[in-house]
Parts: C-alpha cells; structure tokens; sequence
C-alpha cells in the first residue's frame, strides 16, 4: 500500500512539474519578420542615412525566459546625399545597406502568455556599398557586438506584433542601429 501511495505521489509531482509545458499553446520555436528604419554613420562624414531593411528571424526558446535567435537582413533602398566635406567642392554620395547577419541571445520578461518585453545581445555583421559621382565606389563590412531591447504585444496565443531598438554595430568604419516594427510566429 505505501509502494503505490509513493507511485501515485510520484506521478503527481511530475505531472504537477510537466503541466506549464504541456500546456503551452505553442513550441519552443519562432520566425518572425520586421520592418527596420536603419540609422547609419560612417567615420569622417557628418551625414547620416536612413536606408530601410527587411529583417527576418528565426530563434528557439529554452525556457519562458531565454531564448536565441538568428537574423537576416536585406537592404530595400538606397539612399543619397550630399557630403561637404568630401572633395574641394563636395560629392553627391548614394549608399545601400546589402546585408545584416547575426546571432543573439534574448532575455524575455514575461507579461502574458503572449506578449513580453525583453533585452537582446549578440553579434551581427553589416555590408554596405556607398557610390560617389562620378565613378567612385566602395563596399565595407564590419561585425560588432550588438544589442537592445524590444516588445512583444500579443495578438493571439502565438502570434504577436513586435516593436525595437537595436544598435546593430558600433564598429571602426560605421554605426548601424535601427527601430523596427514586426510581427513573431510562435510554432
């Protein structure tokens, strides 16, 4: 009698110990895809530029609280200006953000099920190509640690919208941060 009164325990503990999980609505995965108002600031030049990027993400939980995460994105314009301090007159100059890669660790503070507010940290790499009239051009890529914070607003159980700041790159040649709006699928 008491062997089956420590079985019946037993399975009541890790039932009672499993039931979070079990009861998550979703997996431990999720992608997810932002629209992102870039900032960028190279050294010696007093402009900045404001090309816009798609970003996709990819990640994995481990537990309600931290998660890591991938990221792509790809440059969607150009942008051009005029810089003063580049030959005796000034130049036109036209850059284009072609890439952004990197990887992530997310810290989330959970406020509901769905929606969450958290602090991101990681390393990316940018490339971006900057044209100077009449001919001049140049490509330069530079990886850097990164981070940030964001919001998760949830709409549904696994879907929820997504707003952020992330400074992507604080390197030798350029800055590059960004606010980004999205939407995250939970699967």
């Amino acid at each position: 009698m008491k062997s089956k009164l420590l079985y019946i325990t037993l399975a009541c503990s890790l039932l009672l110990f499993t039931l979070p999980t079990i009861a998550q609505p979703y997996g431990n995965y999720y992608a997810g895809a932002q629209y992102a108002q870039s900032d960028y600031n190279e050294e010696g030049i007093s402009a900045n530029f404001e090309p816009a990027m798609v970003v996709g993400r990819f990640g994995k939980s481990f537990n309600p609280h931290v998660a890591v995460e991938a990221r792509l994105g790809l440059g969607l314009d150009e942008e051009s200006q005029f810089i003063p301090e580049l030959g005796p007159a000034g130049i036109d100059r036209t850059l284009a953000l072609n890439s952004l890669i990197g990887i992530y660790l997310t810290g989330h503070l959970n406020l509901t099920e769905s929606s969450s507010v958290y602090a991101i940290t990681g390393t990316s790499r940018a490339e971006a190509s900057a044209m100077a009239f009449p001919a001049a051009s140049s490509t330069v890529a530079e990886g850097d640690f990164s981070y940030g914070v964001g919001a998760n607003i949830g709409i549904l159980n696994n879907i929820a919208l997504n707003i952020e700041y992330m400074q992507y790159l604080d390197a030798n040649h350029f800055d590059l941060s960004a606010i980004a709006v999205g939407v995250l699928v939970r699967f």
